[in-house]
């Protein structure tokens, strides 16, 4: 990227007051060497980790560290977004059993009103990136959405960029028809942004576009038939990952004494064409989530 354009972009976060300055690596002087036609991207809610619920006690984190580093060393991915991550420290301990990682980027979200804890999001990668930063959803009049997103940029080649957007969306513990809202609106700021990043980026090549986390939210579900998440989504040129794939194939969330069995867990991709798409069986000892995964082949 420009020296110019990476400045305009980071001044403008700042300005803003979206950036957090320990969460920003700097910009990368030179498009990466390797020209990968295929990128593999993970997305995981790993529970509050570690411990897998605030104030967990030490015996407790130290269970979810090893059953989250067994998981995922056998896993093989380019990139990967978090969801439900302490803090930027914790987040560099999620991943260290995946080689050549560092993480890209962890927000640094507020913890919601009664709550001593955030839950924050990463993203980590084997990549080198042009730019990161994590943003926090603005309010849409009445409508305060929890949480935001994470985002960061790598130049795969030179003449191929990918961006990566992380998510964890309002949940469905409120009212629903609320919920929905809440939602929805988060979707609508985040298009925004995608708009604003194509302009940015779109002057450095050709762009693939990755979507990902926990949506709480699935597009095929009756009780969710006129929520606009998802479609405004698909609407804005976005293919879904896991199209054509059968419901039973893609929980993410077993059933248990509370919920029923669930596919809140999404990958959206644009500017790809799609290899294959995954659930992980990673252990219910890391988190009640499953990882999802997808292969893509750059055009």
């Amino acid at each position: 990227m420009p020296p110019k354009l990476v400045i305009r972009l980071l001044s403008a976060a700042l300005l803003s007051g979206t950036l957090s300055a320990q969460t920003i690596p700097p910009p990368s002087s030179s498009p990466s060497t390797s020209s990968p036609t295929t990128v593999t991207a993970t997305f995981w809610n790993i529970q509050w980790f570690p411990g897998r619920r605030p104030n967990a006690s030490r015996a407790e984190e130290n269970r979810q560290i090893r059953a989250v580093h067994r998981d995922l060393a056998q896993i093989t991915t380019d990139v990967i977004g978090l969801e439900e991550i302490r803090d930027l420290d914790h987040a560099a301990l999620a991943i260290r059993p995946l080689s050549g990682f560092k993480v890209d980027v962890c927000s640094n979200f507020p913890a919601r009103e009664g709550q001593q804890e955030a839950q924050q999001i990463a993203i980590a990668s084997r990549l080198k990136p042009i730019s990161a930063w994590a943003e926090t959803w603005k309010p849409g009049g009445v409508i305060m959405p929890p949480r935001g997103f994470a985002f960061a940029s790598y130049q795969v080649s030179p003449t191929q960029v990918l961006l990566v957007y992380a998510l964890h969306l309002k949940s469905n513990r409120g009212e629903i028809h609320e919920d929905m809202r809440i939602r929805e609106e988060s979707m609508g700021q985040l298009i925004s942004h995608m708009r604003a990043m194509k302009e940015a980026y779109g002057k450095m090549g050709a762009i693939t576009w990755i979507v990902g986390g926990d949506f709480n939210t699935t597009p095929d579900e009756q009780r969710f038939a006129r929520e606009k998440t998802i479609p405004g989504l698909l609407s804005d040129g976005f293919s879904w990952a896991w199209q054509g794939i059968p419901a039973s194939s893609r929980i993410t969330m077993p059933a248990d004494l509370r919920y029923p069995a669930a596919a809140f867990d999404q990958i959206f991709y644009r500017g790809a064409t799609l290899a294959r798409a995954w659930v992980a069986n990673t252990s219910p000892q890391s988190s009640d989530h499953r990882a999802v995964n997808v292969v893509l082949n750059l055009k």
